[in-house]
């Protein structure tokens, strides 16, 4: 029960920050709408009724009281109730607490996203958004039919008490019962039911989807597709009206229970009024309050039930809400030293393996990337390069030995600050389907609304000449997720994310496979101008074109997380070594 009400606390809590008196309003509205104007209007109608029965000859000013006060009841009403304020609420929350899941993502750092552990929680937090959604109606439910009882039992105390225990007590099985068939359902009512939805969005997505749609047409496999989403659904139902059909017997004999204890309270009220105890009035106001303390309880039951049922679903955002990033800043941070400009990277003796496995990626690695160095990293699938590349920008801690920052090891120094100093196109990089502009600008937010130096970042990354093309230019939205939008070839999109990098103007760039989807012509023009472009500046490249790494000043072979070669271009070739194994190997190919 603790933690039912504490959560409810929670969400009235959510409602307030995201709509703060309209939540208010709303909440008084409903409430007010559904049982305390009822209430005042027969209460009214039952001390007007008991007043004309009294008093033989009444006179229109006698009852003035009691119209005056039902007028300021109605006018209430009338103030309380809009029909766009349910809305408005519901668009207010529902923002506010996507912008709550936004602001914690931004929180977190990328060690997290790759957690298995934490994927799975994200998927879940879509549907305990909802059910957060569904919680604020349960919590206003539940004030609803409290107020609802208790005026009902105030009215009904005065006349039997008994009568008040037997409504009360004949509504707990159903509750109970409720209770009961929701912990046995919960299973369907969630996971299986996600399941089947997830599998039908993914069939859709099959058949809708450009990139998958023509495969679709060619093979034929709508039908067949189609029968595994009929399969799921069929073998739901099926399982679900196993558990969910022995229930049905039960909760209809216990609505059984609950209408006679209330139509026998009703028949008390009537023989009270036969036998002259009460007059019509009060009898009026007695067998409505009556109705409406079954309706209450039933509500009141039926609301907590539902809350009850819910708080594993919305525990789960909590838990997410609550998650701290895996790498975080110290609090009293070392300053990295101003010189050399920029900074020496250097590994010593680093041991590394990703959390959760056995298998050191990195064994007593050492290595140092000089102050404005072009540096190529090389070797096969799994040698270790994107690692050295994370553990770098301290997307990972080491194992073992340190990372070292102009001498000053990574854990110590304001990781957002050497963020700062850093340029990066990632091979998964981002597509932002907005304007082309704003591609550019979110490489470095400080500088957006400089329009010459986009437009020069554009020429550095060779994109200038389709950006020209374009019907409005830099203002040109991109992608097809919104109207308006124009899509980009993969080429034109990762010169678009290099125009990023470049715009970032930092002192260190980093190139995971930066030109995988550009043509040879436009690859080497961009190489040409990292070189001229970027001097002083240290320049990290991964790459499995040799033609992209030979004008590198130090090339790194790596194999098995090991360096086993170094040097320039020209020296590696002359080793006739690995390096210069897999160069004749890739050259072949041009021949």
């Amino acid at each position: 029960m603790v933690k039912v009400f504490t959560y409810a606390f929670r969400i009235l809590r959510i409602m307030w920050d995201a709509a703060g008196w309209l939540a208010v309003r709303n909440i008084f509205s409903k409430v007010y709408k559904s049982s305390l104007f009822p209430f005042l209007q027969v209460f009214i109608l039952s001390q007007v009724i008991d007043h004309i029965q009294l008093h033989k000859t009444t006179q229109l000013g006698e009852l003035a009281p009691y119209i005056i006060v039902y007028i300021g009841a109605a006018i209430v009403y009338g103030l309380v109730t809009t029909s766009m304020q349910q809305f408005v609420l519901d668009a207010r929350v529902e923002s506010h607490l996507e912008k709550m899941i936004i602001t914690k993502l931004n929180s977190l750092d990328p060690q997290t996203f790759e957690q298995v552990a934490f994927q799975e929680l994200l998927t879940q937090v879509e549907g305990s958004k909802g059910a957060l959604m569904a919680q604020s109606d349960r919590v206003i439910g539940f004030l609803d039919g409290l107020i609802r009882a208790g005026t009902a039992s105030v009215v009904l105390l005065g006349s039997n008490p008994l009568l008040v225990l037997l409504i009360l007590v004949s509504s707990y099985p159903t509750f109970h019962l409720g209770n009961v068939s929701r912990d046995k359902l919960w299973p369907f009512l969630s996971t299986r039911w996600s399941s089947v939805q997830r599998i039908s969005q993914y069939v859709k997505g099959l058949l809708s989807q450009d990139g998958t749609s023509k495969e679709s047409v060619i093979f034929g496999t709508g039908p067949v597709l189609l029968k595994k989403t009929s399969e799921a659904q069929g073998s739901f139902f099926r399982d679900f009206s196993k558990e969910y059909d022995p229930f049905v017997a039960k909760v209809a004999a216990a609505n059984l229970i609950e209408m006679a204890a209330s139509i026998y309270a009703q028949y008390f009220q009537l023989r009270s009024l036969m036998d002259g105890a009460v007059g019509l009035g009060k009898f009026t106001l007695q067998f409505q309050q009556t109705l409406r303390l079954s309706s209450g309880t039933h509500m009141l039951y039926e609301q907590y039930s539902s809350m009850l049922m819910r708080i594993k679903t919305i525990e789960r955002f909590y838990e997410f809400m609550d998650y701290r990033p895996t790498i975080t800043s110290p609090l009293r941070p070392d300053a990295i030293p101003s010189l050399p400009n920029p900074a020496t990277i250097e590994f010593v003796n680093v041991t590394f393996r990703y959390p959760g496995t056995d298998r050191d990626i990195l064994k007593n690695f050492n290595a140092i990337i000089r102050s404005g160095e072009k540096i190529a990293l090389v070797g096969e699938n799994g040698a270790g390069k994107t690692t050295l590349i994370k553990l770098i920008l301290r997307f990972y801690d080491v194992t073992e030995g340190e990372v070292r920052i102009n001498g000053i090891h990574i854990a110590k120094i304001n990781l957002r600050h050497w963020h700062h100093l850093v340029g990066a196109l990632f091979q998964d990089f981002i597509k932002y389907q907005f304007t082309l502009k704003e591609n550019v600008q979110f490489g470095n937010l400080k500088l957006k609304n400089d329009k010459k130096l986009i437009l020069s970042a554009l020429a550095k990354s060779g994109a200038k000449p389709f950006v020209s093309v374009l019907p409005e230019g830099v203002d040109q939205m991109v992608g097809k997720m919104f109207a308006k939008g124009v899509d980009l070839s993969g080429g034109q999109w990762q010169k678009l994310a290099l125009a990023r990098a470049f715009f970032r103007d930092a002192p260190l760039l980093i190139l995971d496979e930066p030109t995988s989807s550009i043509d040879a012509k436009a690859e080497y023009e961009i190489f040409e101008n990292v070189q001229k472009l970027q001097k002083g500046k240290t320049v990290i490249i991964i790459s499995h074109r040799f033609s992209t790494v030979r004008n590198a000043d130090r090339i790194l072979v790596l194999h098995q997380g090991r360096i086993i070669e170094e040097g320039s271009h020209e020296q590696l070739m002359t080793k006739r070594g690995h390096y210069a194994e897999l160069f004749e190997i890739q050259a072949k190919g041009y021949k």
